[in-house]
């Protein structure tokens, strides 16, 4: 049953230095097989200072190891749902605020949505 709330996952002193594991977990219920189809997916990340750009590296690391550099060429990724949508979202991330938050990724795929 989708209950409509907020899954978070915080990242604080007392989680300890180890987040590789944790990460690992974040990236396949946010990007895997199964993202959007359950409630596993993490939806914000709440990170005390001093570990946000460990965090942040191991994403980067952890979502080249599952799609490499080229996540275009996989067909199985989610899409959104029609031109419409993807034009929404477009003009959502040209907006400087936005794209200044922006630490990786960015591919835009206009015929594949």
């Amino acid at each position: 049953m989708e209950l409509g709330g907020k899954c978070p996952a915080i990242f604080d002193s007392l989680f300890g230095d180890d987040m590789k594991v944790a990460v690992k977990r974040i990236a396949s219920g946010k990007w895997g097989p199964c993202s959007r189809q359950a409630c596993v997916e993490i939806d914000n990340i709440l990170v005390e200072h001093k570990y946000a750009s460990n965090l942040i590296d191991l994403l980067k690391k952890t979502i080249q190891k599952f799609y490499g550099e080229d996540m275009g060429k996989f067909k199985n990724l989610c899409k959104i749902v029609n031109k419409h949508h993807f034009n929404r979202l477009l003009n959502l991330l040209e907006d400087p605020a936005v794209a200044a938050s922006i630490v990786y990724g960015g591919f835009l795929d206009e015929e594949n949505l």
